[in-house]
């Protein structure tokens, strides 16, 4: 079973406009509005690699004419479908 939803804050508000738009029951519930937050959202995510680890992953995108971070990030995503498929 799913938990209720809770539309209290996790914040105080910083003035009475935000206080008021805060409030739940001030909300258009009959006519609600979508929005996309983040559409192309992207991370960066540090590795650590050895000396012999970055030769070999550099060497290997090179023969196949890519950087080492497009190499790493391809064989990464072809990896993770083939384990999701």
């Amino acid at each position: 079973m799913e938990d209720p939803i809770s539309y209290e804050s996790t914040q105080e508000p910083l003035d009475d406009e935000e206080r008021e738009l805060m409030n739940p029951n001030n909300w258009d519930w009959d006519n609600p509005v979508e929005v996309v937050v983040a559409e192309d959202f992207r991370v960066q995510l540090p590795i650590e690699l050895t000396h012999e680890e970055l030769k070999l992953l550099s060497r290997t995108a090179r023969d196949q004419g890519l950087t080492p971070h497009e190499f790493m990030k391809r064989t990464a995503l072809e990896a993770a479908l083939a384990i999701r498929s």
